[in-house]
């Protein structure tokens, strides 16, 4: 069973906001646990900030007692082929987009380039993972992922012509990743400093809300860039429609690992002030929305009426604009000078 509470003494307090400095705050959320996977123990308070609309933990876990937030998370194991029909999906997955794009990713079926039109109706039904297609029509050279976990991207990134690198702290997701002939790093985000001013691609999924100083982060993505570098950046985004309308139960929240979660508008005006010219890529709701809907029953487990709800929900929801996106996903090149 996991404690209810987080030690004291493993806390600090955050007096200004983690994104702007702004103290002027306002409480969002209070009593929210690790309804994402009940592994976490505490009970956790979210505020808005006043300023640039972040919404962040108050207090948090230190930097020394974060780890044990993570025993049980999902994303940095050695994810086990689950069979013939696992196998069977990521062939079909990898057939799309390499007839899609023009390219070539491993394991696929093997269809003929003139299949490409008559499997397009595969594509409501195949997501398709943030940057892979900046990844296949950027020209070629060295691409860091920061925070790879067992290192998908970099599979991709090693068969699209990338000279692959990765950063990851986990030593279980590093060693998952070498086992696969992968080049990982075990590390934060400061070994980005021996790549300054060298990497053609930086890519940056997931990473920016569980970093106790995603500033530093940010700075030291945009020192790594070359001219005319490019920048994958994703995070959850703090004016989420899907958080209006699920509040304490939005999947974004994830406490106590998500420690800051930035605004789309802020975040991207910033970035555009670094001299970088930033497109926003829209976000897939629907698995929100039913993790959301999972949240709200306190279960561990999707229903079937999870799925029901959620798909009903955003059938009858208007059409989130660019600020409401559920997750903020930017491709952002660097200026020449």
């Amino acid at each position: 069973m996991v404690p209810e509470t987080w030690p004291i003494v493993a806390l600090e307090d955050v007096a200004n906001c983690p994104y702007c400095g702004e103290a002027n705050r306002t409480l969002a959320y209070e009593g929210i646990e690790d309804w994402a996977f009940g592994c976490a123990p505490g009970h956790w308070r979210y505020w808005d900030c006043g300023n640039c609309k972040a919404l962040y933990l108050h207090p948090r876990p230190t930097v020394d007692s974060i780890g044990k937030a993570y025993r049980s998370y999902y994303t940095h194991g050695d994810e086990k082929v689950a069979g013939l029909l696992a196998g069977l999906k990521q062939r079909i997955r990898n057939e799309f987009w390499s007839l899609d794009m023009r390219t070539s990713l491993h394991p696929r079926v093997g269809l003929p380039s003139w299949f490409r039109r008559p499997i397009q109706w595969l594509k409501p039904f195949i997501a398709e993972p943030f940057g892979l297609r900046e990844m296949a029509q950027l020209p070629k050279g060295l691409l860091v992922d920061v925070g790879c976990g067992n290192g998908d991207k970099l599979r991709l990134a090693n068969q699209l012509g990338w000279q692959a690198q990765g950063i990851e702290m986990d030593a279980a997701a590093v060693q998952a990743a070498k086992m696969q002939g992968l080049h990982v790093e075990q590390g934060g985000y400061e070994l980005l400093e021996r790549y300054r001013g060298q990497v053609d691609c930086v890519v940056c999924s997931h990473v920016l809300e569980h970093v106790h100083q995603p500033m530093n982060l940010l700075r030291m993505l945009l020192a790594s860039l070359k001219p005319q570098g490019v920048l994958l950046l994703s995070a959850p985004n703090a004016s989420s429609g899907l958080r209006v309308h699920y509040g304490g139960n939005w999947r974004g929240l994830e406490a106590p690992r998500h420690l800051a979660i930035p605004d789309a508008v802020w975040l991207t005006e910033w970035l555009r002030a670094e001299g970088l010219c930033c497109t926003q890529i829209p976000s897939q709701t629907l698995e929100t929305a039913i993790e959301s809907e999972r949240i709200h029953r306190r279960a561990l487990q999707i229903s079937f009426d999870d799925v029901r709800t959620a798909k009903a929900f955003l059938k009858g929801a208007p059409a989130l604009s660019a600020s409401q996106q559920d997750i903020v996903q930017l491709v952002c090149v660097r200026s020449q000078s």
